[in-house]
């Protein structure tokens, strides 16, 4: 649950080129050979996840790595693997603590497709094998063949420490959250908060713009929903009555105009929103007729705060 305080935004004006009749004509042509090389198909795959000693991780996140990397290998079965010259380090150090994180994002990236949606639930078993955890994952979902390279979007969840917006995955129930975003071209942006299987929340394009588009202009920083930016953002507060709650942003950026979900309009503390369910139908519809979309994930918690017994 969040605490949010909304405020409308001025209407977005688009800029449309003007395409002449005969690069149309080639444009049309072209069209069809593109969109049908980015097959999607039923795929499935196995993971499993054997937790080391030097794995910093909690019981729900091992968890999802293990579905995750699944889904990786679900890819890579159909579709091969991007060819890399990472060097991967399964110890990678952060603020002193040895975790594994760097080779599972970069596993999941190399797979050369992206994960559209599950066709079954994920099924996760869980064991004790010679004194370690191991995870043990199967899934069965929708994958889109990746053929060209996606624009690269650089963007990152902040909150306000001391004054200084800061970069962070962690948050305190009731402190203010924030984003910065560039795209590389001009083009559309919608973020979305995923909750739980109940409840996602449209955060952009903002509750009172009537267009239900934001438009963004390539190479520009922009830092959302601060008004110190744009006078006009609403205000948007995390928050959960759980000692931990995890929840997932959601950035969906394309070349191409498309328009946010048919969602239920908020009062003046919470934003727009619907079913997860209805979210993930949405999407799913999206990235069918848009092969240009780019839909990228961050998982973020909030934690209660710390009750002071003094």
């Amino acid at each position: 649950m969040r605490k949010v305080k909304c405020a409308g935004r001025g209407n977005h004006n688009v800029q449309l080129s003007i395409i002449h009749y005969p690069f149309y004509l080639l444009f049309a042509l072209f069209v069809p050979l593109a969109v049908s090389a980015q097959k999607t198909t039923t795929v499935s795959g196995k993971y499993v996840y054997t937790v080391s000693d030097n794995d910093n991780i909690t019981l729900k996140d091992a968890k999802r790595k293990c579905i995750e990397l699944a889904k990786a290998q679900a890819i890579k079965n159909a579709f091969g693997e991007m060819i890399t010259s990472d060097v991967i380090d399964s110890n990678a150090e952060t603020n002193g603590e040895a975790s594994s994180s760097y080779y599972w994002e970069n596993t999941v990236a190399m797979a050369r497709g992206e994960w559209l949606a599950d066709i079954k639930p994920p099924v996760l078993n869980v064991d004790y094998v010679d004194g370690k955890l191991v995870f043990i994952a199967e899934v069965v979902g929708k994958a889109r063949e990746i053929i060209q390279a996606k624009a690269d979007l650089k963007w990152s969840v902040l909150k306000d420490d001391s004054g200084e917006k800061i970069v962070t995955s962690s948050f305190i129930s009731g402190e203010r959250v924030y984003m910065k975003f560039r795209a590389p071209a001009d083009g559309y942006l919608a973020v979305y908060l995923i909750v739980g299987d109940d409840e996602t929340s449209c955060l952009l394009p903002y509750p009172k713009d009537a267009f239900g588009r934001f438009a963004v202009r390539g190479g520009r920083d922009y830092v959302l929903f601060d008004k110190e930016h744009d006078p006009m953002a609403p205000f948007y507060k995390l928050s959960t009555t759980r000692p931990q709650e995890d929840n997932q942003l959601v950035v969906i950026w394309s070349p191409n105009p498309f328009t946010k979900c048919n969602d239920i309009t908020g009062d003046a503390r919470h934003p727009n929103s619907l079913s997860t369910h209805d979210f993930q139908k949405w999407l799913l519809k999206c990235q069918r007729q848009d092969h240009d979309m780019v839909v990228d994930k961050k998982w973020i918690k909030i934690h209660k705060p710390a009750v002071n017994k003094h």
